[in-house]
């Protein structure tokens, strides 16, 4: 029931309010993080959703004109804005399922957060991403990939596919997690009018171009 589903979507944004302490502690190394950005076709006016305590946030500035990064946690926030300080980039705190964009931008760039997008609203989040790109634009995105699903705490019958997080207060909580297989995830896309290239950079992870229409092509 789409209550059901409201109520786990809260729950998430619970969990990331109450983790962005520890957020960062169990993160991927910097030179990680770089090497997967640095292979996406990154440029211009950049719009990163679920930018989280903002660990991907300064790289990406680094390579665009402009950065507006946006979460639904205002706690992750500040830890980001403490992190990019001196940089172009402007913060801007709303739940991404009701959230719409005010402008477009050259790129629309999110890190691990497809896999917490729900099947029911798969669809409105990529009619959300098309409205915030120009013409032309591209969507790039990061994420773990199917093989992930083997150190996941599963949770059965959920209103969305979904998995434990316990923080270290020992608070359990429930969030979104799906496990993408780079066909399937490309298909999906397909079929909502996207054309996308999605590759493992290794069995973890999952990076990813779109556009609307036919392929992209090299960057």
């Amino acid at each position: 029931m789409e209550h059901d589903l409201d109520a786990l979507l809260a729950e998430q944004v619970a969990y990331y309010r109450a983790r962005a302490g520890e957020y960062d502690e169990v993160y991927s190394e910097p030179a990680m993080r770089d090497t997967l950005v640095s292979s996406l076709p990154i440029s211009g006016d950049v719009l990163e959703l679920a930018c989280g305590t903002g660990r991907w946030t300064p790289v990406l500035a680094g390579r665009a004109r402009s950065v507006t990064a946006v979460d639904a946690a205002p706690e992750m926030i500040a830890i980001a804005r403490d992190r990019v300080c001196g940089l172009p980039v402007e913060f801007v705190t709303a739940d991404l399922f009701g959230w719409q964009p005010s402008r477009r931008y050259d790129t629309v760039f999110f890190g691990f957060w497809l896999s917490h997008v729900p099947p029911a609203r798969f669809a409105q989040f990529w009619s959300t991403v098309q409205a915030a790109l120009r013409p032309g634009g591209r969507a790039c995105f990061i994420d773990t990939s199917d093989r992930e699903h083997e150190i996941e705490h599963v949770l059965p019958e959920q209103p969305a596919p979904a998995a434990r997080r316990v923080l270290r207060d020992g608070s359990e909580y429930r969030v979104i997690k799906l496990f993408w297989r780079p066909e399937e995830l490309a298909a999906r896309l397909a079929g909502l009018g996207w054309s996308a290239d999605i590759r493992r950079t290794d069995d973890r992870f999952l990076a990813g171009t779109a556009t609307r229409g036919p392929s992209p092509g090299p960057a």
